[in-house]
């Protein structure tokens, strides 16, 4: 993979408060890749940086070997989607569309064929007379993209494009925005605190807290290796247990012996064990590791989620099948279902 983007000690502060501190991070060519953490954590200031909306109080940004880090935003090839989309609400769908173009003084045909070859990418060819404010909120999401698209950026920014759309829709447009990234061939940086969004859409997701990396990963590395507790806990739901490493691929918990996979500890090494509540299997008491009291549950629709007291400590535990709280539960793990994490004593338990 070619390296498109950049960011080379970047640091950025707002008042006393320090946002970003040297600060490093490359993208590749037509990559989609996602910058997730809670809020406050730097991403959307990286975006904007990325952008030229702002400035680094220090660092460089690097495009295609070139600094562009004093570049003005009209001045740099990238694109972006706001939220709240910045569609012009007196400019029917062509004319927003086309505006970008205009400014550029581009020919009517050139802009014609532009602005058809955007509205067909995100399915809208029929409306381009109609006027903003006639539009549904999934309708003024695809005109926005098709806005940032039609001047056929290299780099196309997303700002949690889709935090105003319904549950369903946003489900929708997650496979829609892939399947565009796939087809154009550009470099898609997204921004988000949504999981979900993170993990079904990117090549690779960045998980941020308080303006420092914590992982960079695939998604499948993100959610099923997890490299401390904190994107063990913001990633997904995850059961984090105290444990000792014994050796010879076993691990001890709850004063239980388990089988697992990870080899990188020492004999006896304290480590974290986490467990996705998905992957604890619901067995017989006879068959059963860990046994339990269910004290909570919810039904997901999909399956039931239930609360399991266990020496005093709350598990989650994901099942198919319905019982009651109160009931006592056996459960069992597959070893290719611990993971083991190294126990960082100054991360918060």
């Amino acid at each position: 993979m070619k390296k498109l983007i950049e960011l080379k000690n970047i640091s950025k502060a707002f008042d006393e408060n320090q946002i970003l501190e040297d600060f490093n991070l490359y993208i590749n060519e037509n990559e989609f890749i996602t910058l997730v953490g809670p809020s406050g954590c730097g991403k959307t200031t990286l975006l904007r940086i990325i952008g030229g909306f702002e400035s680094a109080d220090s660092g460089q940004v690097i495009f295609n070997n070139k600094d562009i880090s004093l570049l003005d935003a009209n001045e740099r090839p990238i694109n972006t989607i706001f939220q709240k989309y910045a569609l012009f609400p007196h400019l029917n769908v062509y004319d927003n569309i086309a505006f970008g173009l205009k400014m550029k003084k581009k020919t009517k045909e050139e802009i014609d064929e532009l602005v058809n070859w955007s509205l067909k990418l995100v399915n809208l060819e029929k409306m381009k007379t109609r006027s903003i404010d006639r539009l549904s909120g999934g309708q003024q999401q695809r005109i926005a993209i098709a806005r940032a698209i039609v001047n056929k950026p290299k780099v196309l920014l997303l700002d949690e494009p889709l935090g105003a759309l319904d549950l369903k829709l946003r489900q929708n447009m997650q496979y829609e925005l892939k399947e565009l990234q796939q087809d154009l061939g550009i470099t898609f940086i997204y921004v988000t605190h949504d999981q979900e969004e993170a993990l079904s859409m990117s090549d690779t997701v960045v998980v941020l807290n308080d303006g420092i990396i914590q992982q960079i990963g695939t998604p499948e590395d993100i959610y099923n290796e997890p490299k401390n507790r904190f994107v063990a806990n913001f990633i997904g739901e995850s059961n984090i247990i105290k444990g000792r490493y014994l050796g010879n691929k076993l691990v001890e918990f709850e004063n239980t012996i388990f089988e697992c996979v990870d080899t990188n500890f020492v004999v006896d090494e304290p480590c974290d064990v986490v467990i996705r509540p998905e992957d604890f299997d619901v067995v017989p008491l006879k068959q059963a590791k860990l046994t339990g009291i269910i004290t909570d549950k919810v039904f997901k629709g999909v399956h039931y989620e239930f609360c399991i007291d266990i020496n005093e400590k709350e598990y989650i535990v994901h099942a198919y099948e319905d019982k009651e709280i109160g009931d006592q539960i056996g459960l069992s793990v597959d070893p290719f279902e611990i993971h083991l994490m190294k126990v960082n004593e100054n991360e918060n338990t």
